[in-house]
């Protein structure tokens, strides 16, 4: 062979077998499903504990003897430290990559989860909340961005109804270890050892998780500017509803066990039951809406759905027809569940994708406060009434959420015109 045969011999690429190209294809397949199922079951950690404090709070309440409207104390510093994990989930995955991140944030989680349930104070309690929101924002942020990246919108729908079934098994796994006591503390402690075993699978698979900083940067390019959204009427009513409507959700799911176990005097367990059932109902929206979630967007059913929640509200305010009370509740939690997916995916369309951008941010920030605020509120108003004040705040939330939307609507016709 001459010098310069040799020389063309090495610049030609090795030929590929079919059973190289076949283990390749093999292999990439199977980190897409260790990576899906490290974040299904990510999303049923994150959602437990959001399950489980309704039904824990009274044995936490009377560990430290604290009044029943300081839950929503709790809530909100669980809150502060999602949105500030939120916030700066950006900046955090691209200085470490997104697998250096998701390692990260797990940790974090861990942490927040085994301090909470060793937390010999009521003050500490409040910091180690922070913490263990910080984690679940950035971790939250961090999955919703490889999903949104590499997968289709009906296993992004699917990601989220897990986060619903790991809400819906809260009120049952505190019936598992009781609900007096100091058995909340074993659940918080059980949750660590489990996300301790999730952050092992981010460690061993955390060169999977591909992130393209690129793409992007050149998003980020096109985008309006912060001040130029928010100048947008619709942007300001979209952050409203989803304040309001995402508030409903997590008001429902928090004081429901309260209010039928110590208001109504209705059997803890019983009212345990029900209080999962909610979350259940919620997780089956989620499902069902992932079958039809590419081709289901529909001004029509969000106020259809809005006007399911104000009727399940008023029959959640009927105190004493148990049966009519639960089922309303049941039919807030099915009518809720779609509501997010509806308007997070009809928001381009509505704005324009250079502000949908800025605005879907806006929108699961102002989700987040809605989280906290809306629970809170109702913890007050019971002080000065009683927690029966639930089911028509309820109603009334879902009356102006349905009054938001119609604005909105109208914004949006004003724009296609």
């Amino acid at each position: 062979m001459t010098p310069q045969t040799e020389r063309q011999a090495k610049l030609q690429p090795e030929p590929v077998s079919p059973g190289q190209i076949k283990a390749e294809t093999g292999s990439r397949q199977s980190s897409r499903r260790l990576r899906v199922a490290l974040a299904w079951l990510s999303f049923v950690f994150l959602g437990i504990p959001g399950g489980a404090i309704g039904v824990a709070w009274p044995a936490i309440r009377d560990t430290w003897s604290l009044p029943t409207a300081w839950l929503g104390i709790l809530l909100l510093a669980f809150t502060g430290g999602y949105l500030c994990g939120a916030f700066v989930s950006g900046r955090v995955i691209t200085r470490l990559g997104l697998g250096h991140a998701l390692l990260l944030s797990s940790g974090i989680i861990v942490l927040g989860l085994a301090s909470f349930g060793l937390s010999p104070t009521w003050g500490l309690l409040i910091l180690t909340s922070y913490l263990l929101g910080t984690g679940q924002g950035i971790l939250d942020a961090g999955i919703n961005l490889h999903f949104a990246n590499h997968f289709s919108a009906r296993m992004m729908n699917w990601l989220h109804a897990f986060f619903s079934i790991g809400a819906a098994m809260g009120p049952f796994t505190v019936q598992l270890v009781g609900t007096t006591g100091e058995g909340w503390r074993l659940l918080w402690l059980s949750l660590a050892l489990g996300q301790l075993l999730l952050t092992a699978g981010f460690a061993l698979t955390r060169g999977n998780w591909l992130h393209s900083p690129e793409i992007a940067a050149s998003r980020l390019e096109e985008t309006p500017s912060t001040l130029a959204t928010l100048r947008r009427p619709p942007v300001l009513l979209g952050m409203a509803l989803f304040f309001v409507f995402v508030g409903i959700e997590s008001t429902a799911g928090s004081w429901s066990f309260v209010l039928f176990s110590e208001t109504r005097e209705i059997d803890d367990r019983m009212s345990a039951t029900w209080a999962g059932l909610y979350w259940i109902a919620f997780a089956l929206g989620r499902i069902a809406y992932g079958f039809v979630a590419e081709r289901f967007v529909s001004e029509k059913a969000v106020r259809v759905l809005f006007l399911a929640i104000l009727l399940g509200a008023t029959m959640f305010s009927l105190r004493d027809f148990v049966e009519i009370s639960v089922a309303g509740l049941l039919l807030i939690g099915m009518a809720q569940a779609p509501i997010f997916p509806l308007l997070i995916t009809a928001t381009p369309e509505r704005l324009g994708t250079g502000h949908a951008t800025n605005a879907v941010g806006f929108q699961i920030s102002a989700a987040g406060l809605g989280i906290a605020c809306l629970p809170a509120l109702v913890g007050y108003l019971a002080t000065l009434a009683s927690l029966e004040i639930l089911g028509p705040f309820l109603a009334v939330s879902a009356l102006l959420c349905l009054i938001l939307f119609h604005f909105i609507t109208r914004q949006g016709q004003a724009r296609r015109r």
